[in-house]
């Protein structure tokens, strides 16, 4: 019984391990394409798992972003403004994500 609990946690421990990313901020000009597709590929999936969903940079797609990232939507700022807020927090604090789980823990 005992070796099958420690089994099982290990795979539980492997599984988390690979399916879990603390990625870096972008060093990409906010709001530029590379930083749409930066944040799309480390942080954020705001598709529905088939390729469909907002696209990058509009306003529906930011505020996935800024809820999955656990911020206030700025829905009234300009863009500009919100690339600047969510790159200031993507900056400021270290996000744990596990896309899987639809898990973030923001530290």
């Amino acid at each position: 019984m005992k070796k099958t609990f420690y089994v099982v946690a290990l795979i539980v421990a492997a599984w988390l391990a690979i399916n879990t990313n603390i990625p870096n901020p972008p060093e990409s000009r906010h709001g530029s394409d590379e930083w749409l597709s930066y944040l799309s590929q480390h942080y954020f999936d705001i598709s529905d798992g088939q390729g469909h969903g907002p696209d990058p940079g509009s306003m529906e797609w930011l505020g996935s972003v800024e809820r999955k990232a656990k911020i206030p939507i700025r829905s009234n700022n300009s863009d500009r403004q919100r690339y600047e807020f969510i790159q200031h927090q993507l900056q400021q604090h270290t996000f744990i994500i596990n896309n899987a789980l639809g898990l973030v823990i923001l530290l």
